[in-house]
């Protein structure tokens, strides 16, 4: 894994938000959303001393990022784990993408879902615009959305929860969307408005809306599963495909 670079990351936890920017800290809690790492491998890692650590790590503990616990196999070592959500980071700020979609907002004044489109948009880029990387916490948002709309959908099987699923995007938005079941399941959504009005920026933007599918195949299917935008208007390409993982 590589170091991170110098900057403030998010974590939430059941006290609230901490902002983290000390380099050391930062290189151990992503090890740690990996997975629980033992304080041995923790000094391997990030190439310090092991009183250097221990300090970080109680640190970590005392803004409950972490926990601490005995390895079963072995009592004499401990393992730590994350306690905490990573909701974002500080970044270069973007602003060429945020007054771009400020002018969508005033050109789309009289069409209602329009406006509350680019709108939406332009609250997501606007983060950006101020330096700010919000698109785990809107992600994360989009999970509880979708765990609580998910008693409107009739289907418990994954093969006919999907086509549920496109049929309630295109209700909801005026898009198409196409199902795929073999290989890698996925859903491709088409979106004229999107195609015209939202900028290339290199990097997916509907984190909102991926999180609300991964919330729905949640809470109905009871299963751990994964949903990611690997392809969408924000790099280039002309539909967004949300691949599924179960």
């Amino acid at each position: 894994m590589a170091k991170p670079e110098t900057k403030t990351e998010f974590f939430y936890t059941e006290k609230g938000f901490v902002a983290v920017d000390s380099p050391v800290k930062l290189q151990i809690l992503n090890l740690l959303r990996e997975e629980p790492k033992s304080f041995d491998e923790i000094v391997k890692y990030t190439a310090k001393a092991k009183s250097t650590i221990s300090v970080h790590l109680n640190d970590l503990k005392s803004y409950r990022l972490v926990e601490e616990k005995f390895d079963p196999e072995d009592r004499r070592k401990k393992i730590y784990s994350l306690t905490s959500r990573y909701m974002g980071c500080s970044q270069e700020p973007f602003s060429g993408h945020y007054r771009s979609l400020l002018e969508a907002v005033a050109s789309n004044g009289n069409d209602k879902f329009r406006f509350m489109e680019a709108l939406f948009h332009a609250l997501r880029y606007g983060f950006e615009a101020y330096g700010i990387d919000n698109s785990p916490v809107v992600k994360m948002i989009g999970i509880d959305i979708g765990k609580h709309v998910s008693s409107n959908f009739e289907s418990n099987t994954f093969e006919a929860l999907l086509p549920e699923i496109a049929v309630f995007l295109e209700s909801h938005g005026d898009c198409q969307v196409s199902v795929f079941t073999e290989s890698t399941p996925a859903l491709k959504v088409e979106d004229s408005f999107k195609a015209t009005s939202m900028p290339v920026t290199g990097k997916p933007f509907c984190a909102l809306r991926e999180g609300i599918i991964e919330g729905i195949l949640k809470e109905k299917l009871g299963k751990e599963c994964g949903v990611l935008e690997i392809e969408c208007y924000g790099t280039g390409h002309t539909h967004c495909l949300f691949e599924i993982i179960i």
